[in-house]
């Protein structure tokens, strides 16, 4: 594997699922016909991965005023 899709690689592990929802939705936007539908039903199996109870449980621990200080 060479250096550059190993970074990429990277890129993508660091910043699941943000990023991998950024590219579905751009390949959803410039595909059509029957590619754009599947590439909408891989946008929301990658839409419905996405925890957000825990993250939602994350973000009320951050607001705690213990973490002010």
């Amino acid at each position: 594997m060479n250096k550059c899709s190993c970074t990429w690689f990277r890129l993508i592990r660091n910043t699941y699922p943000w990023l991998s929802l950024l590219i579905q939705a751009r390949r959803v936007m410039f595909s059509c016909g029957n590619q754009k539908i599947r590439e909408q039903v891989r946008f929301w199996q990658l839409f419905y991965r996405v925890d957000f109870a825990s993250l939602l449980a994350i973000a009320i621990e951050l607001i705690q005023p213990e973490f002010w200080v």
